[in-house]
């Protein structure tokens, strides 16, 4: 199995047991096996969005080169967002950050686990 499918595989899988969950739809584009490119969302039970994106190459192996996770209210109000856009260059986490409100702070390499994760922790509060 190739590395991206791998990678799909264990996303379809990790995505089924999300708890808190109403709807999820992932989109993939698998380009010949070097590169992969994820756009998707899930809708929680209080009606709340996450928005992602991740971009992959896959030679020589699998690395993700572009991500945003994006979590708003169900009117579009945002709650956070990670991403590694180059901007923010005065971020010592350069170029992986959270948006918080008006805030920019800085951030790890994240991925999808971690981010369901956080919001899963705001639904047991």
């Amino acid at each position: 199995m190739s590395a991206i499918k791998g990678y799909l595989a264990q996303l379809d899988k990790f995505l089924n047991d999300v708890p808190f969950k109403l709807l999820t739809n992932v989109q993939s584009e698998n380009r010949g096996d070097a590169a992969l490119y994820i756009k998707g969302e899930i809708i929680f039970t209080d009606k709340s969005e996450l928005h992602f994106k991740e971009y992959f190459i896959a030679i020589p192996t699998l690395k993700k080169l572009a991500y945003t996770y994006h979590y708003q209210t169900h009117d579009k109000k945002l709650i956070f967002r990670y991403d590694n856009a180059e901007h923010y260059t005065e971020i010592e986490t350069y170029p992986h950050h959270k948006h918080v409100e008006n805030n920019v702070l800085p951030s790890k390499n994240v991925d999808i686990k971690e981010i369901v994760s956080e919001i899963v922790r705001l639904f047991a509060k």
